[in-house]
């Protein structure tokens, strides 16, 4: 008969991070230590042969990493694709706003002048006569400048793209 010695920590107040064994010997598991496992080369066996499949046929059976099905459905990237393919356009078209105030500085002092008399229809125009084409959003104050674009997927809000330039 053989007796394992299990070491008990016991909280304090002192010590929040006790410590705490993180595997425990089974008491009732008898074999030698030198046999293997008999249930550890299954499950090795199914996650080489999932892994093995294509990435296509392996979102159609989610499982989990321990072979059961997954609580999670299936990937789906094409909104993200989509998403993404917009962004760049954004980011496009953000670039267009940015090489023209970067390169004509008559551009950017008549947006400045517009904007200090408060013309928000002579402000958006200026933008867009760069070529924009998407949905932007113009606030100005005495301090800068705010472009917000938008563009939608599927009828979703799927992206947002952001800059402020100081002007004072």
């Amino acid at each position: 008969m053989h007796y394992y010695y299990q070491p008990h920590y016991y909280h304090t107040p002192y010590n929040h991070t006790t410590y705490q064994p993180a595997v425990r010997a089974p008491l009732s598991n008898h074999r030698p230590m030198h046999q293997p496992a008999q249930h550890a080369q299954p499950n090795l066996m199914r996650y080489v042969a999932q892994r093995n499949i294509a990435p296509a046929q392996r979102n159609q059976n989610p499982q989990s990493s321990n072979g059961s099905p997954s609580p999670y459905p299936a990937v789906d990237p094409e909104l993200l694709y989509e998403s993404a393919n917009e962004s760049n356009k954004l980011m496009k078209e953000a670039s267009l706003v940015l090489d023209k105030l970067a390169s004509s500085k008559e551009f950017g002092a008549r947006l400045m002048d517009v904007a200090q008399h408060s013309n928000t229809q002579e402000v958006e125009r200026l933008i867009h006569s760069v070529g924009i084409t998407s949905d932007v959003d113009i606030k100005y104050n005495p301090d800068g400048l705010e472009l917000e674009f938008k563009s939608k997927v599927q009828n979703l809000d799927c992206c947002k793209l952001s800059i402020s330039l100081r002007w004072r």
